[in-house]
């Protein structure tokens, strides 16, 4: 018995010797194939970078010098309209026909006047946001320029626009209104809606000569 247990200790140390020394090569291996696969992939990522760099085309463009500039301006609204409270589409309602989720109906004080309109829930719960506004509602121009602006009806049927220092003109849907004039002197020229304040305004920003 003695003699038997002599034996087996050294079997059993030689044992997990063995299976030390494998489980410490594998790591080995497994290390050596995460990097191998890390210098891989980032050589390749270079690779592409260098191609897509070699592939792109630097173009040089000279800006226009004219002075003369042209804009169109259209009048637009913009909106958003809700699912019903009760979760089903208001498939005989006239307006508010929602294609969205039900929502809540917020708790907002908007600012005075006809350019934003927050329509109560209807008789299936749904409601609709609609902001009055210029497309483009800002323009940069330079000092000396002479400014062209076509004002374009596209919605709303009817606005009353100014154009600070130019002029006050109708325009309705459909019907196109064109204003010239020198922006002689640095600063900001507004423009706007008499009809849909507070949202319907725009603004001309004339940039100075360069000293």
């Amino acid at each position: 018995m003695n003699d038997n247990k002599k034996t087996t200790k050294p079997s059993i140390i030689i044992a997990a010797a063995t299976i030390a020394v494998v489980i410490i090569s594998a790591g080995m291996i497994l290390g050596i194939q995460g990097q191998t696969s890390h210098n891989v992939l980032a050589q390749s990522a270079k690779s592409n970078a260098t191609t897509a760099a070699a592939n792109t085309t630097v173009v040089t463009v000279t800006p226009s010098q004219s002075t003369n500039k042209t804009f169109w301006i259209s009048t637009v609204h913009f909106d958003g309209p809700t699912g019903s409270q009760a979760g089903v589409a208001c498939g005989n309602c006239t307006q508010n026909t929602p294609p969205h989720p039900a929502e809540k109906f917020p708790n907002t004080t908007l600012p005075a006047g006809p350019g934003l309109v927050l329509r109560p829930p209807n008789k299936v719960g749904a409601w609709d946001m609609r902001s009055f506004t210029f497309a483009p509602d800002q323009i940069v121009v330079n000092q000396g320029d002479t400014v062209t602006l076509h004002f374009l009806g596209v919605q709303g049927p009817h606005h009353v626009i100014t154009v600070d220092g130019v002029g006050t003109f109708p325009l309705d849907r459909g019907q196109i209104h064109t204003v010239s004039f020198t922006a002689d002197k640095p600063g900001t020229i507004t423009y706007w809606c008499h009809v849909h304040p507070p949202s319907m305004v725009g603004e001309i920003l004339v940039l100075p000569k360069p000293a």
